[in-house]
Protein backbone atom coordinates (compact mmCIF):
# COMPACT_ATOMS: atom_id res chain seq x y z
CA UNK A 1 0.00 0.00 0.00
CA UNK A 2 1.27 3.66 -1.13
CA UNK A 3 2.47 5.73 1.66
CA UNK A 4 -0.72 8.75 2.25
CA UNK A 5 0.77 12.06 0.77
CA UNK A 6 1.27 14.34 4.07
CA UNK A 7 -0.97 17.06 3.04
CA UNK A 8 -3.78 14.06 3.12
CA UNK A 9 -2.35 12.80 6.54
CA UNK A 10 -2.41 16.63 7.33
CA UNK A 11 -6.27 16.81 7.19
CA UNK A 12 -7.39 12.93 8.53
CA UNK A 13 -5.50 14.23 11.44
CA UNK A 14 -7.58 17.55 11.90
CA UNK A 15 -10.67 16.06 11.02
CA UNK A 16 -10.04 13.07 14.10
CA UNK A 17 -9.34 15.74 16.44
CA UNK A 18 -12.01 18.46 15.12
CA UNK A 19 -14.61 17.76 17.52
CA UNK A 20 -16.88 20.87 16.29
CA UNK A 21 -20.53 20.03 16.96
CA UNK A 22 -23.41 22.70 14.78
CA UNK A 23 -26.11 23.74 17.63
CA UNK A 24 -29.71 22.25 17.32
CA UNK A 25 -31.28 24.50 14.82
CA UNK A 26 -27.88 24.21 12.20
CA UNK A 27 -28.17 21.19 13.12
CA UNK A 28 -31.50 20.07 11.88
CA UNK A 29 -31.19 22.73 9.06
CA UNK A 30 -27.74 21.06 7.76
CA UNK A 31 -29.53 17.41 7.86
CA UNK A 32 -32.17 18.57 5.91
CA UNK A 33 -29.87 20.49 3.25
CA UNK A 34 -28.16 16.96 3.13
CA UNK A 35 -31.31 15.85 1.95
CA UNK A 36 -32.14 17.93 -0.09
CA UNK A 37 -28.62 17.61 -1.81
CA UNK A 38 -29.65 14.12 -1.89
CA UNK A 39 -32.90 14.54 -3.75
CA UNK A 40 -31.05 16.57 -6.11
CA UNK A 41 -28.38 13.97 -6.76
CA UNK A 42 -30.66 11.60 -7.37
CA UNK A 43 -33.19 13.78 -10.30
CA UNK A 44 -29.64 14.21 -12.30
CA UNK A 45 -28.88 10.33 -12.27
CA UNK A 46 -32.58 9.50 -12.80
CA UNK A 47 -32.35 11.95 -15.70
CA UNK A 48 -29.33 10.80 -17.05
CA UNK A 49 -29.78 6.95 -16.36
CA UNK A 50 -33.18 6.81 -17.59
CA UNK A 51 -33.96 10.22 -19.64
CA UNK A 52 -36.94 11.01 -16.72
CA UNK A 53 -36.76 14.44 -16.37
CA UNK A 54 -38.45 15.09 -12.77
CA UNK A 55 -38.85 19.09 -13.68
CA UNK A 56 -41.17 18.05 -16.53
CA UNK A 57 -43.61 16.27 -14.15
CA UNK A 58 -46.37 18.70 -13.09
CA UNK A 59 -49.48 18.12 -11.30
CA UNK A 60 -52.44 20.95 -11.27
CA UNK A 61 -52.16 23.59 -8.51
CA UNK A 62 -54.90 22.93 -6.45
CA UNK A 63 -55.38 26.98 -5.11
CA UNK A 64 -55.42 28.17 -8.38
CA UNK A 65 -57.66 25.86 -9.15
CA UNK A 66 -60.22 26.70 -6.33
CA UNK A 67 -59.56 30.26 -6.59
CA UNK A 68 -58.56 30.96 -9.26
CA UNK A 69 -55.28 32.83 -8.09
CA UNK A 70 -52.06 32.70 -8.13
CA UNK A 71 -50.35 30.94 -5.41
CA UNK A 72 -47.46 31.82 -3.36
CA UNK A 73 -45.60 29.49 -4.72
CA UNK A 74 -46.57 30.25 -8.21
CA UNK A 75 -44.01 30.22 -10.66
CA UNK A 76 -41.11 28.39 -8.26
CA UNK A 77 -40.73 25.56 -11.01
CA UNK A 78 -40.55 27.34 -14.37
CA UNK A 79 -38.03 29.45 -12.13
CA UNK A 80 -35.79 26.31 -11.44
CA UNK A 81 -36.25 25.26 -14.71
CA UNK A 82 -34.88 28.63 -15.79
CA UNK A 83 -32.01 28.83 -13.37
CA UNK A 84 -30.92 25.36 -14.41
CA UNK A 85 -30.65 26.43 -18.17
CA UNK A 86 -28.74 29.54 -17.04
CA UNK A 87 -31.28 31.88 -17.67
CA UNK A 88 -30.93 33.69 -14.27
CA UNK A 89 -33.25 37.10 -15.48
CA UNK A 90 -35.85 34.95 -16.51
CA UNK A 91 -35.28 32.73 -12.81
CA UNK A 92 -35.88 36.03 -11.14
CA UNK A 93 -38.54 36.86 -13.34
CA UNK A 94 -40.93 33.96 -12.49
CA UNK A 95 -39.98 33.45 -8.82
CA UNK A 96 -37.67 36.01 -7.31
CA UNK A 97 -37.62 34.36 -3.85
CA UNK A 98 -35.80 31.32 -5.60
CA UNK A 99 -32.46 33.03 -6.38
CA UNK A 100 -31.77 34.29 -2.95
CA UNK A 101 -32.62 30.57 -1.23
CA UNK A 102 -30.54 28.93 -3.91
CA UNK A 103 -27.64 31.30 -2.69
CA UNK A 104 -28.46 31.24 1.19
CA UNK A 105 -28.34 27.38 1.01
CA UNK A 106 -25.52 26.99 -0.52
CA UNK A 107 -22.90 29.87 1.75
CA UNK A 108 -24.73 28.15 4.63
CA UNK A 109 -24.26 24.50 3.49
CA UNK A 110 -20.60 24.96 3.07
CA UNK A 111 -19.94 26.99 5.78
CA UNK A 112 -21.46 24.42 8.04
CA UNK A 113 -19.25 21.75 6.76
CA UNK A 114 -16.70 24.14 6.97
CA UNK A 115 -17.02 24.26 10.46
CA UNK A 116 -17.58 20.33 10.80
CA UNK A 117 -14.60 19.24 8.93
CA UNK A 118 -11.84 22.19 9.68
CA UNK A 119 -13.32 24.10 12.70
CA UNK A 120 -13.60 27.27 10.18
CA UNK A 121 -15.16 29.83 12.16
CA UNK A 122 -19.17 30.23 11.54
CA UNK A 123 -22.21 32.14 12.79
CA UNK A 124 -23.98 31.67 15.71
CA UNK A 125 -26.19 29.14 16.05
CA UNK A 126 -29.65 29.99 14.05
CA UNK A 127 -28.17 32.68 12.62
CA UNK A 128 -29.77 31.43 9.62
CA UNK A 129 -33.51 31.89 10.91
CA UNK A 130 -33.24 35.28 10.16
CA UNK A 131 -31.96 34.31 5.86
CA UNK A 132 -35.41 32.15 6.17
CA UNK A 133 -37.68 35.03 7.63
CA UNK A 134 -36.43 37.33 4.38
CA UNK A 135 -37.21 34.26 2.33
CA UNK A 136 -40.21 34.29 3.58
CA UNK A 137 -40.92 37.64 3.23
CA UNK A 138 -40.00 37.59 -0.47
CA UNK A 139 -42.08 34.73 -1.29
CA UNK A 140 -45.21 37.34 0.65
CA UNK A 141 -44.29 40.19 -1.31
CA UNK A 142 -43.86 38.80 -4.86
CA UNK A 143 -47.88 36.87 -4.22
CA UNK A 144 -48.91 40.25 -3.22
CA UNK A 145 -47.02 42.01 -6.50
CA UNK A 146 -48.95 38.89 -9.12
CA UNK A 147 -52.44 39.48 -7.15
CA UNK A 148 -52.12 43.00 -7.67
CA UNK A 149 -51.06 42.65 -11.21
CA UNK A 150 -53.54 39.80 -11.53
CA UNK A 151 -56.24 41.27 -9.88
CA UNK A 152 -56.01 45.00 -10.95
CA UNK A 153 -54.48 44.75 -14.78
CA UNK A 154 -56.31 41.51 -15.34
CA UNK A 155 -52.28 40.19 -16.13
CA UNK A 156 -51.73 36.42 -15.32
CA UNK A 157 -48.07 35.40 -14.37
CA UNK A 158 -48.77 31.70 -14.26
CA UNK A 159 -50.27 30.84 -17.88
Amino acid sequence: MPPIPMHWRILLIRSRICKNRLGNTDKLLYELGLVALGISIAAVLLYFCTGINVLRISYPCVFNKVTHLCCPGCGGTRSLRALLRGEFLKSLYDYPPLMFGVIVYIVFMVRCTLYIIFGVRKSRDGAILKYIYIFLGLVIAQWIVKLVAQIAFGYYWFL
